[in-house]
């Protein structure tokens, strides 16, 4: 069997380079970090708390930027589709700071159903994004 470590990057398609440094950096405060020299392709890095955001500008990339339409189900919502998750550390914080930057809620804030609060928001290029506050995580 095969032991897992932690989970160590997501790679995503983008098209605009700098609106994507400013969502992943001013917004939810990673750091752009080098990438190896033999990445001779557009792209950027992000890390946060050891984990990492890869980047693929939209020529390299095999595949268009954002996610495909998502068809919302009978009895589901927009968030029965893929994304990725950040934890975070406090709901009021990050309201504000959404609304700071003009990022609006797709869904959420709302219970999940065991104490954590779920928020969801589109990065430029139309990633989801899951933000979860679960309370006995924090602080740290």
């Amino acid at each position: 069997m095969i032991e897992l470590g932690r989970l160590h990057h997501v790679s995503i398609c983008v098209a605009n380079l700098e609106a994507t440094r400013s969502f992943y950096c001013d917004v939810l405060g990673m750091d752009e970090v080098e990438r190896p020299p033999t990445f001779q392709f557009k792209g950027q890095w992000f890390r946060k708390n050891g984990y990492e955001i890869h980047t693929i500008y939209k020529d390299a990339a095999g595949q268009i930027p954002g996610d495909a339409e998502n068809i919302i189900k009978p009895g589901r919502d927009i968030t029965f589709a893929r994304h990725f998750c950040f934890s975070v550390s406090s709901v009021d914080e990050t309201i504000k700071t959404l609304a700071q930057n003009g990022i609006e809620f797709i869904a959420g804030p709302r219970p999940r159903g065991d104490g954590a609060t779920q928020m969801y928001i589109y990065d430029p290029d139309g990633h989801m994004v899951e933000l979860v506050y679960e309370p006995w995580d924090w602080p740290r």
